[in-house]
């Protein structure tokens, strides 16, 4: 489980080699085979035994803005593969191949939007004309996208972001209409929020960060490394370019929540420059996320967790990195 710390002058220290939670409210004990990851979503005290006892059990602590975005990590400093690896990726991204499985990844992404709208229009079959010809226009868009495979990303990344671009827009707004009226939006708006719907996407995308970093820092790739998004300091363009097909995967959970009305006005809190959950918010979604995390999901006849999905995509792209660097080496070897 994660265990959640988003009350603020929290105490944390460790007590018969446990985590020892202390406020107002509660005092609990909470041994660390029990925990995954800590999130920190507000300001709190904890001692260096804490941080030791989290890095011995391999147990990340995760500090969280108001957005839901991950400002910083703490964790073990025993990663796998690093140093063959990293020097293997920095070879790939510019290579055609690179930009071929970022266009894969793409592909993959627009095929679980489609089938989210699908999956929606099928209870409000008034939608349905309208469906149809968004999901023509997106697949069209991506067609567009195939002439770019093998060709370095230095040369095609403003074209290939571009139809994405458009992909989306056109998703967007029919997603906005399975909706109740109080959530519905008219465009993808992120910092701030323009309405409920983005404020809450911002957030469960913000936590989606920190789960896709930790596959990246398990494999041993490099997070600062990415391919269609443009490295930049402190950011984490990898994690960026490899959260792309989970995205449609933790739309179909907020989608739920707003059509089962589990979410209100008092779950948000508006400010002059935009929307934020509030603290009520935060203690719904975040649950109901890590509870998704352990989800089995069916996805092209394979049926696994969310979080297992999430780690393979850095596991699979380690892989091609590896084997396709490792056969230009051999055939430079050849060569000679």
């Amino acid at each position: 489980m994660q265990l959640i710390i988003d009350t603020a002058n929290t105490q944390l220290s460790v007590k018969n080699k446990c985590f020892f939670i202390s406020n107002k409210s509660r005092q609990a004990q909470v041994s660390p085979k029990r925990i995954s990851s800590i999130a920190i979503t507000t300001d709190c005290n904890l001692n260096a035994a804490v941080i030791k006892l989290a890095a011995i059990h391999q147990i990340p602590i995760l500090f969280f803005n108001n957005f839901g975005t991950l400002q910083a990590r703490l964790w073990s400093p025993y990663f796998k593969n690093i140093a063959n690896l990293r020097k293997k990726q920095y070879l790939f991204v510019s290579r055609g191949e690179a930009t071929t499985w970022m266009i894969d990844v793409l592909k993959r992404k627009t095929s679980l939007q489609t089938g989210t709208l699908r999956k929606f229009v099928s209870r409000r079959p008034r939608h349905k004309a309208m469906i149809k010809k968004t999901i023509e226009a997106m697949q069209s868009l991506l067609d567009d996208m195939l002439i770019y495979q093998d060709v370095p990303i230095t040369q095609c990344r403003q074209n290939i972001m571009g139809i994405e671009g458009s992909i989306s827009k056109r998703y967007w707004t029919a997603v906005s209409v399975f909706l109740p009226e109080n959530f519905q939006f008219k465009t993808r708006s992120r910092r701030p929020a323009k309405d409920y719907f983005n404020a809450g996407l911002n957030y469960l995308y913000g936590m989606t960060y920190g789960i896709v970093e930790s596959g990246v820092f398990d494999k041993g790739l490099d997070p600062m490394i990415g391919i269609l998004h443009i490295d930049g300091y402190k950011r984490t363009s990898l994690v960026f370019d490899l959260i792309e097909p989970i995205r449609p995967l933790i739309d179909r959970l907020l989608i739920r929540l707003c059509q089962e009305r589990k979410l209100d006005a008092t779950h948000f809190i508006q400010k002059p420059q935009g929307y934020w959950l509030s603290k009520k918010g935060k203690r719904k979604i975040i649950p109901d996320f890590n509870d998704y995390l352990y989800k089995r999901i069916k996805i092209n006849k394979n049926v696994k967790r969310l979080k297992d999905i999430i780690f393979n995509e850095s596991n699979q792209l380690g892989n091609l990195i590896d084997q396709t660097i490792k056969n230009v080496t051999n055939d430079l070897h050849d060569s000679v």
